[in-house]
């Protein structure tokens, strides 16, 4: 299984945001204060300050994509599960993006549902995926198949987007 290089954090490496590669660019700013992250067109720009170098700067520069990430992560995820909670006609408690090395999702009796802060990394169908397999669990807490016909209603090409994500975890790595 391929697995992605060590991240440097410098200018033009590719970082992965919802399925697209953005390259990195840089822009300084004269005063020290938290590194900011942004897509601009087809960049991942940050800005950082012009004083800091090595790896200070990678450093910074790493904390605040990944803040970004998470940031913007849970937004968008949050908008996933609201859309098909109305579908499915089930209602979650609350919603949490952590640092988890090996499950993607997981929905806890009180329907807390937890996503793997590396999916904001994967590609909008295959998070949709994992969206509706954790909203599914407020339905049937178990993998009958009731479970799988729940979430074959919603995502018709789940097994293959399965696969996605155990062919290609490794890539996404923050």
């Amino acid at each position: 299984t391929p697995k992605s290089p060590e991240k440097k954090y410098e200018p033009g490496e590719k970082h992965l945001y919802f399925g697209k590669e953005y390259p990195l660019t840089l822009t300084h700013r004269d005063h020290p204060g938290r590194t900011s992250v942004e897509i601009s067109g087809e960049y991942l720009v940050a800005m950082v300050f012009k004083g800091y170098e090595g790896e200070k700067r990678k450093s910074e520069i790493k904390d605040a994509i990944l803040r970004w990430y998470m940031e913007t992560g849970i937004l968008i995820i949050t908008e996933k599960v609201n859309y098909y909670c109305e579908q499915i006609g089930v209602e979650y408690s609350r919603i949490d993006i952590k640092k988890v090395s090996s499950i993607w999702g997981s929905c806890s009796p009180d329907n807390k549902l937890c996503f793997n802060r590396k999916l904001i990394m994967a590609p909008h169908e295959i998070v949709n995926y994992v969206v509706i397999h954790e909203v599914c669990h407020m339905v049937h807490r178990n993998h009958s198949s009731h479970f799988w016909g729940l979430v074959a209603k919603y995502d018709p090409l789940y097994k293959s987007h399965r696969r996605w994500l155990h062919r290609n975890h490794l890539l996404l790595s923050i």
